[in-house]
């Protein structure tokens, strides 16, 4: 993988960013998660100078944690909601702290949608099997599109579905499903065209 797309892949994270409803914001669990990730991404990315050309090693680091957590969400360290506020407070957290790379290094849209929908697909197989049923997303407030529009739309849905495909079929369909991802929902697929 060249630089320029591991680069693409770690800017796919920004655009997850998903603050989940009051509930969720005012859980333990999303508020510990969003801290650890958010921690996690602005150490790395300030431990590796804000080098953009360094961003492969920020993605092998975001990745590693995403594995991570996604072993302790299948071996059941968090059960029923509170993995729900978990993940969803994991996603925020990665997300929201990656402005200062968006804004230095640029846009490899379809690349950041497939690791978006990638990255998501992940977290909501390991909470789906944890639950027993296909996980509810809270939905997407206001983010940037950074320019990326329906490239990057298209990407991280497709992706997602594909994944989930692949990785935890039987939490493919009904209501949590159909509206975990399309940014037409507010899924974790939205950005706002406003930007």
């Amino acid at each position: 993988m060249n630089n320029k797309t591991i680069f693409g892949t770690l800017l796919a994270v920004f655009l997850l960013h998903a603050p989940a409803e009051e509930a969720a914001a005012q859980s333990s669990f999303y508020k510990m998660a969003k801290r650890t990730s958010s921690t996690l991404v602005s150490s790395s990315w300030n431990s590796l100078g804000k080098d953009c050309h360094k961003a492969d090693n920020l993605v092998q680091i975001i990745g590693d944690a995403v594995d991570r957590v996604t072993r302790d969400l299948r071996a059941k360290k968090f059960k029923g909601q509170m993995a729900v506020d978990f993940g969803n407070g994991y996603i925020d957290g990665l997300v929201s702290t990656l402005d200062d790379v968006v804004n230095q290094c640029s846009n490899e849209c379809s690349i950041i949608g497939n690791a978006s929908g990638k990255w998501s697909s992940e977290i909501f197989c390991a909470v789906s099997e944890v639950i027993g049923t296909p996980a509810k997303f809270d939905g997407l407030v206001d983010r940037p599109n950074i320019v990326c529009g329906e490239a990057y739309r298209m990407s991280c849905e497709s992706t997602f579905v594909g994944q989930c495909n692949k990785v935890c079929p039987q939490y493919n369909k009904g209501k949590n499903f159909d509206s975990y991802y399309p940014a037409s929902r507010g899924g974790c697929c939205s950005y706002d065209v406003k930007d």
